[in-house]
Formats: structure tokens, sequence, C-alpha cells
């Protein structure tokens, strides 16, 4: 094993290796994320090298904001080489797939299909998954719905989101070959997953075109990503839950294995033909994020993504490894409506009437979901309300559009920290809201929702439902975080690229430890967009490794 010291001083607050074991996640466990920040009790000093102190970030937190510090797994990466008499068996294959997320598994049938003799190892228990679509362009499942999607007005979106810094060539290796993944995946699962389908093409609504590149699947993302594993051991591949990888072996600059932790001790795989770190993101690892993540960012309230192994292993080896990485500051996937609870409330995601807590509304309520959550996050202290009135099931009703809740679900989504009262007067006080604004801006509110026309942001009319009469209700909101989707610097072929953007032999990054592509913000409004990459530089990966590209 190359090693290389991938950590800073503590002066520049990273403690890269040192993150302990946390505990279950808030959000799955019902109970509250732990709290840091500038009001909160700090972890005791350390050394030179000791962890950053609890609520310290890396770039400055000049509001003053405290965080809801995500629970999780332990960091299984190891910075220091593994000594070879600690090696309990080695293991020698073509390809070794390090995570059995969506990429991960679609890597893992790609090479194995394609004769490969293929290791796909898993830190968890069981294979990871969530969400309902696939993002895909010139699919067979588009074209059944006639669905038409104009790749060069695809490719100038995603170039504008990304304010031009990603890399053209891995959009447009997505654009030309994910129609042919997604079918090829299809093809791979059979009916397990019930049916492909659209929702429907693109929409237009105030300046943001939301893209109709999402395949729904019938039965979710879960049952994917389940057939694929069947599939992929099918070929042969020997899949090892439970098996963290640790470290990647290299021969000079060359990746050739990766050392493995499984239950009887540490396995060295040597893999002939290369290493596909498909690890996830780093959202349970507390240190990457006050690294590398905008504090308004981490303000959020909820942490949701049930996958808690998710702690920046991938990251840290390909590092180790001499790659490059995306620029700081790195982004989350972060949705609106995250409660105080650590739990997302659902209700709240509706477009009703937010307002900061000076009391002004600030932002046009039907707004995509990334750019909602980025102007929540704008807010004095990170967070809004939500406001509604008069009979609460009929007001949820009438403004839940397509959403796949009944008003019923959506209420027990927000019972536990909805705020009630007679008068705005008394929410305000409540609430901490100032109150003749709040009245204010009420009032502008409910002339605007009878003349039917949302002079002041342009809210869609359908929308518009007033607040005239009591009781009132605010529900408190700011982010909820699903995942970070910033990593490693990759080329259109995903192989992890060193600082002077030259590959690393033998190694490639997919998924959320991928970067190239994202900046600034994630780009919700091209809709599955992150499972549809997975996909499809899963299948491209497994095929190069078969010299099939």
């Amino acid at each position: 094993m190359k090693a290389k010291d991938a950590s800073m001083t503590r002066r520049s607050f990273v403690g890269i290796g040192c993150l302990g074991a946390m505990g279950t996640v808030a959000g799955l466990s019902g109970c509250s994320p732990k709290e840091s920040g500038p009001g909160a009790q700090p972890a005791a000093e350390g050394g030179a090298d000791a962890p950053q102190k609890t609520g310290e970030t890396l770039l400055p937190n000049s509001a003053d904001l405290k965080f809801a510090q995500p629970q999780g797994g332990k960091v299984a990466f190891e910075e220091s080489p593994v000594d070879g008499a600690s090696i309990v068996e080695t293991v020698e294959c073509d390809v070794v797939v390090c995570g059995a997320g969506m990429s991960g598994v679609s890597a893992a049938v790609s090479a194995s299909e394609n004769g490969l003799k293929t290791v796909l190892l898993e830190k968890g228990s069981t294979f990871a998954a969530r969400g309902t679509e696939i993002a895909a362009i010139g699919d067979s499942v588009h074209a059944e719905a006639g669905i038409e999607l104009d790749p060069e007005e695809f490719l100038g979106d995603a170039m504008n989101t990304a304010h031009f810094r990603c890399d053209r060539d891995v959009w447009l290796k997505w654009i030309e070959r994910s129609g042919e993944a997604l079918d090829w995946g299809r093809e791979q699962v059979g009916d397990a997953c019930g049916e492909f389908f659209c929702k429907g093409g693109n929409t237009h609504f105030a300046g943001v075109t939301t893209w109709g590149t999402g395949v729904r699947l019938e039965k979710g993302i879960a049952s994917f990503v389940e057939a694929m594993a069947d599939k992929a051991a099918g070929f042969g591949t020997d899949i090892r839950y439970d098996t963290p990888a640790v470290q990647l072996v290299q021969e000079g600059e060359k990746v050739t294995g990766v050392i493995a932790k499984g239950a009887d001790g540490y396995v060295k795989f040597i893999a002939r033909k290369g290493v596909a770190l498909a690890t996830g993101g780093y959202e349970f690892n507390w240190d990457l994020l006050t690294q590398r993540i905008r504090p308004r960012d981490l303000a959020v309230y909820a942490w949701i993504n049930p996958t808690t192994t998710d702690t920046g292993d991938g990251l840290l080896m390909g590092l180790a490894a001499g790659a490059a990485e995306d620029d700081w500051p790195h982004i989350l996937m972060n949705d609106p409506a995250g409660a105080k609870t650590g739990n997302r409330a659902n209700g709240a995601m509706l477009a009703f009437l937010r307002v900061n807590e000076n009391g002004k509304r600030f932002v046009n309520e039907n707004l995509s979901f990334e750019y909602m959550s980025n102007a929540i996050m704008y807010q004095p202290g990170a967070h809004d309300f939500v406001l509604i009135a008069g009979d609460i099931l009929p007001a949820l009703e009438k403004a839940k559009g397509g959403a796949p809740w009944t008003p019923e679900d959506m209420y027990e989504s927000i019972k536990n920290v909805l705020v009630e009262a007679d008068t705005l007067e008394e929410l305000a006080e409540k609430c901490g809201i100032d109150s003749a604004n709040l009245a204010a801006t009420v009032e502008r509110y409910n002339e605007l929702c009878a003349a039917g026309e949302d002079a002041d942001f342009g809210k869609n009319p359908n929308d518009l439902i007033p607040l005239e009469e009591g009781p009132f209700y605010a529900v408190e909101e700011s982010g909820c975080c699903l995942v970070s989707v910033n990593g490693l610097r990759t080329d259109a072929r995903s192989r992890v690229l060193n600082p002077s953007d030259k590959p690393i032999e033998g190694l490639y990054a997919l998924g959320n430890v991928s970067g190239s592509m994202f900046n600034g913000t994630y780009p919700h409004h091209i809709s599955a967009i992150s499972h549809g990459r997975c996909l499809t530089f899963g299948y491209l990966v497994g095929r190069h490794l078969a010299d099939l590209e």
C-alpha cells in the first residue's frame, strides 16, 4: 500500500481519520439529532491532530448558526498501512466494486455479465437503496410515453446550473448513454420492479424548467437494487456484506487492489482490471461535513438518509491514493420541510405561505426543491415558518396537488411540530415572529389571493390559499438533508483523476463518491439525476473494464 497523508493540521480543522463511532441516526430512531454550534457545549480540547470542537466549521459561521449534528456509523477508512501479517485471506479477481448501492450493483452486473471475475464489497449488512425514480434520456420508457427531451437544451441547463464549474464531457456521456443504460437495467431486472413509467414531460414555471427525465419504478429503487444484486450473484459476483473496504493497494501510482475488513480479519483483494469506488457520500462524517460544506447548508433540522454507513470512506481512500476532489464548498442534496424532530414534515412541503422570523415573505413557494431549500437556508437563523389557517385537513387536501400523501398522512407528519393559535398576534408571539410585519404580510397575501394573481412572487394561482380565519398554524421549517453529492474528480469514463487531471490507473468512482457534475446546488429540477448517473456510469464502467468501450 502506498501511504499518503490525507490529513491536515488541527489548525485547518480537519482531523480526517478521527471520527469515532456514532449512534443511530436521529431521524430513524425518533430522537433529536445532537445539537451543536456556538451555543452548544464544546468538545474537550485535544492535541494538534484532535478532531475539531463540536460546532466548529472551516468556513466562517458568521451568523452563529447551530447545527443538528447527524448521528451515523463509524468511519472504516484506515490511514495507516495495514500490516501484511494481519491479512487472513488474499483473493485474486478482475474487478473489486466497493459499495452495494445503485451504482455498485450496476457496475457488478455489467462487469460480471461480460466475463470478469468480480467482487462486490458492502460495509453494511445489506444493499443500500431509496427513492422511486431513475433519470434517463433516449430510453424506451420515454419513447413509449411519447416524451421527447431535447439533449442540447438539457446540456445547457445542466451546465448553467453548475455555473459551468463541471465537466462537460461527463454530462455529454450521460446524455448519450443514459437511455441505453436504463434499457439495459430494465432488461436485467425483468418484472421484479413492476412497471417502468414516466409521470410526464418537462414543466416550466417561475423561470425554471423541471425536466421530465425521471422514470418511475412501480416497486421503487429498493426493488431494482435488490434485483440487480441477485443478478450479479447469478453472474458469479462474490458479494460480501459487513465487509468494508478500508484502504486501497497501490504499486507506484497504480491502484492494484483493496484491503477490506471482514468478521475474521483483513482480506486483501488483488484486482487485475481495476477498483470501482461506489461507497456513497459522507453525510454521516461530521468532520468532513464541517470542512467542506457551507455552515448555512449544515444548519438543516433533519438528516434523513437511512444509509448511516455513508461516512466518506471512498472519498478518504481516493484522497490517500493521490486523487483530486471537487472544489470546496461541496453541496448537499437538501429538501425543504426539515422539522426539529429530525424528520421531514411532508405536510410542510406544500406551497403554503412562508415567512421568516421577521414576518416577511421571501420566496415563491412553488419553486423546485433545491431553490426553495436554498431560499430557506438564506433566511435569518437558516429557517422559516410555514403558515396554514382554518380547518387544517381541507387546507392540506387543497394544497397537496399531485403529492402522493393523504391529508391525514401529512397531518401526522407535522402534528408534533405544529404551533396553533387563535390569532395571528398570538401565533407570532409563540413562534418568535415579528407581529406587526406578520400582520402586514398576511394582509397583503390575502389581497393577492383575492385577486387570483401573485403580483409579488409569481406563485401558481391555484396555490394561493388565503389565511382569513383562525385557528392559525405554523410549522417551523429548515432544510432536510438527504446526501452529499460532491466527491472525487472523474473523467467521462469514471476514471479518478489526480490534481493534474491525469487518470489514476486502476481507480474508478461512481455515484455520490464521484464528482465533476454538480456545483453550487444539487439540481433537483433535473428529475432523478442522482440515480441516473449511478446506473449509467456503473453500466459503462463494467463495459470499460471488460474492454467493450
